[in-house]
């Protein structure tokens, strides 16, 4: 069978166009909601260091995105203060602001924020469907959404997810204690 260069074309430019789309594996920001996988990330603390969202699964996290121009931002940082100092979760700031380390790092220094800190950007932040800020995600130990926040939330609130995410995490192990136990 000889094709010629015209049907050649035709059949690469197929291929091409069934692949296009194809090279990320981040879900598309219209599938960022509750029950959903959390997209990945790689973003940089504020001591350099890189963090990969993969080096948080195990654990509650809680993604709060804001800046530091962003006054609703500034009310809800004594709630996560408080938070993360009488939690086990990972409270993890993603700062918004156009001047990087530069604003970022000084502004956490003189406010305390006990928490780690990252250097976000618009394009992490479309990954996670994010329109307005402060918005923030709280996410199971396997890195799925448990809530979402478009706007400020309260040391409370974050509380109340840890209970339902505990309940949730004691309603599995109870199913699968019961399941072993019938083996």
């Amino acid at each position: 069978m000889k094709l010629s260069v015209p049907k050649m074309f035709c059949c690469f430019f197929a291929l091409v166009l069934s692949f296009s789309g194809c090279g990320t594996s981040d879900p598309d920001p219209a599938s960022v909601v509750v029950g959903s996988q959390a997209p990945g990330f790689s973003l940089t603390s504020l001591d350099g260091l890189t963090v990969k969202s993969s080096a948080l699964k195990g654990s509650v996290v809680v993604l709060n995105f804001w800046a530091t121009w962003c006054q609703p931002c500034m009310g809800e940082i004594p709630e996560l203060k408080q938070f993360a100092a009488n939690s086990n979760a990972k409270v993890i700031g993603i700062a918004l602001d156009q001047d990087g380390l530069k604003t970022i790092k000084p502004f956490v220094v003189s406010n305390n924020i006990n928490y780690t800190e990252l250097v976000g950007d618009e394009e992490v932040f479309q990954r996670f469907n994010g329109v307005g800020i402060p918005y923030t995600l709280v996410l199971d130990p396997a890195q799925r959404i448990v809530k979402i926040y478009r706007g400020p939330t309260t040391k409370e609130a974050l509380e109340q997810d840890l209970k339902t995410i505990a309940q949730s995490n004691s309603a599995t192990l109870y199913r699968q204690d019961a399941l072993h136990t019938q083996d």
